[in-house]
């Protein structure tokens, strides 16, 4: 049997399980996936840390992984024409952390979808933010306080009633 044919077949068995009410079947299968993540964890951790990260999605309204974030992140094009993140994640984060603010929100968004829609949101808006603020450039405002403002509307956005799955759907593009 050739790998795309045990795909299908697998999809087949999927959405057979998928639609019943049967808890024995649904024990099957996961008893069966239980398995093969074990194989896959043992011959290639990395391919089951992918699939890890991908299940993790289950827990998040907004959710990406690590490596999503920073292949979203690395592709932004700024205002001012600079790529890719105006602050690393790992900055960004200590500074939400020092004024008090949430980096992950159950079941709202992980540190990852936060630390993205914060970074896009200064790339679309810096200008108009600095102008919201009294300013005639981005430049001109300490990076904590233009941080600050990014992390509110980020939170806003993320934890929006009327678009509960914002960041997949927004970067879908960047994720294939």
């Amino acid at each position: 049997m050739t790998s795309i044919e045990l795909k299908e077949r697998y999809e087949r068995l999927h959405d057979k399980m998928a639609g019943m009410d049967d808890e024995h079947a649904k024990k099957v299968f996961a008893g069966a996936q239980m398995w093969a993540f074990g194989k896959v964890a043992e011959s290639s951790p990395a391919i089951a840390e992918i699939w890890l990260s991908k299940l993790e999605a289950i827990c998040w309204n907004n959710y990406l992984s690590d490596a999503e974030a920073k292949t979203i992140a690395s592709k932004l094009i700024n205002q001012d024409g600079s790529t890719g993140p105006r602050w690393s994640k790992e900055a960004f984060l200590q500074t939400v952390e020092k004024l008090g603010g949430d980096i992950e929100k159950e079941p709202y968004y992980n540190d990852n979808a936060l630390w993205v829609t914060a970074v896009m949101i200064y790339s679309d808006h810096a200008k108009s933010i600095a102008e919201d603020m009294g300013h005639t450039s981005p430049s001109e405002i300490p990076s904590e306080k233009m941080a600050l403002s990014c992390y509110r509307k980020a939170v806003e956005k993320l934890c929006d009633k009327d678009r509960k799955h914002f960041v997949r759907e927004y970067f879908e593009n960047e994720l294939m």
